[in-house]
């Protein structure tokens, strides 16, 4: 059992390394929905293109599906999986929520051990943050280095819909003033769809 979840974690690990930015011309252009939830992405999101969704399940039962959008100088991506110990309890109140918040936390400095990030900081390692007015999120903030460019990331984690809803928004960190209006559009459209996509 204890090398299954770490087979997980090492593949949720790889597909968070992967490099930050895709081409904005290889957008879907299209909205995607989640068959399990319900949840309706859009596409764009302010300037953010939806790139790709991908279902994780086929290479191992637990690792969900991955949402990507970008822009040159930002990745906003959303993880839902269970690593099948769902259901996973709705909202931030839950041990099990709260100790995967902390795993995904460990992970990112497993990837300055690999040598994937450089100088890994913490800027706010763990608070409890509203998107919108119905969505409770564990939050914390990091900054790294990857192939030389600097680099500002959220992490955000909750349960919604029996899933972990995990979002990691990187961008260039001399783009930060400049996308800032994209990272509060694509909260914004978490916050929406969460409200109104039906569920399946």
């Amino acid at each position: 059992m204890l090398m299954k979840k770490m087979s997980v974690r090492s593949l949720i690990v790889v597909v968070l390394a992967m490099g930050l930015m895709i081409s904005a011309g290889s957008a879907r252009a299209e909205p995607y929905r989640h068959q399990r939830t319900g949840l309706m992405f859009p596409d764009p999101v302010n300037t953010l293109k939806l790139v790709k969704a991908t279902d994780y399940e086929p290479l191992y039962a637990g690792l969900g599906t991955g949402i990507s959008y970008r822009t040159d100088t930002m990745r906003a991506d959303i993880f839902l999986y269970d690593l099948t110990q769902g259901p996973i309890p709705d909202g931030v109140s839950s041990q099990i929520v709260s100790k995967e918040f902390d795993q995904a936390l460990q992970d990112i400095y497993s990837l300055e051990t690999q040598g994937t990030y450089r100088n890994v900081s913490i800027v706010v390692r763990k608070e409890i943050v509203s998107v919108g007015d119905h969505l409770k999120f564990l939050h914390g903030v990091l900054t790294y280095e990857q192939n030389n460019i600097k680099l500002i990331s959220h992490l955000y984690l909750t349960g919604c819909r029996g899933l972990f809803m995990k979002l990691r928004i990187t961008c260039f960190k001399d783009a930060k003033v400049r996308e800032e209006p994209n990272l509060t559009a694509f909260l914004a459209m978490i916050s929406d769809i969460t409200r109104t996509s039906s569920r399946p």
